[in-house]
């Protein structure tokens, strides 16, 4: 039996998606990378937002004066700059690659023009951990229904306590 499964739309390079109901965690992007570009782009866009903020700004500038600080820590004064003497055997040889590229011997096997193809309804394929999944396919979530009442919560708005008395100090 084929799984039941969902088909999306990537949110980020829009290519179909198929995942079956086993991965399905309301993923909206593909497993192609997608979802670490959104992530590095949303993080981008959260830095520049909290760098434009006055907060921002203000730290910024405090790690900006401690490297500049450090830098001049380090740094060595020098008055004049000597050449680094060159080596003789600095420069690599040449060696070139010849590719030779053989002709096919087959030619490609293809539709013949005016010949009929038949396309066979096959199946689709989980895009997470590769399961056979019904060539029908939801293009939404999976909808839990809700119990349109719980005993336990209408006894104790009909009655105002619960249905159950303990008896002993326990619960029967």
């Amino acid at each position: 039996m084929f799984q039941t499964a969902r088909m999306y739309l990537c949110a980020r390079c829009r290519a179909q998606v198929v995942v079956c109901r086993r991965c399905d965690r309301g993923q909206i992007y593909c497993p192609g990378g997608c979802a670490r570009e959104a992530r590095r782009e949303a993080q981008r866009a959260a830095g520049r937002r909290y760098q434009s903020s006055r907060q921002g700004r203000f730290v910024h500038a405090e790690r900006n004066r401690r490297y500049r600080q450090r830098q001049r820590e380090h740094c060595k004064i020098v008055t004049h700059q000597g050449s680094v003497a060159a080596l003789a055997g600095d420069l690599l040889p040449l060696r070139t690659a010849v590719a030779v590229i053989e002709p096919a011997s087959e030619p490609p096997t293809g539709p013949v023009p005016g010949e009929e193809v038949v396309i066979e309804s096959t199946t689709s394929s989980c895009a997470h951990c590769g399961a056979r999944c019904a060539a029908a396919v939801r293009l939404g979530f999976v909808r839990h229904r809700r119990r349109l009442f719980n005993p336990t919560t209408l006894a104790e708005r009909l009655i105002g306590a619960h249905p159950r008395v303990p008896v002993d100090d326990h619960w029967p």
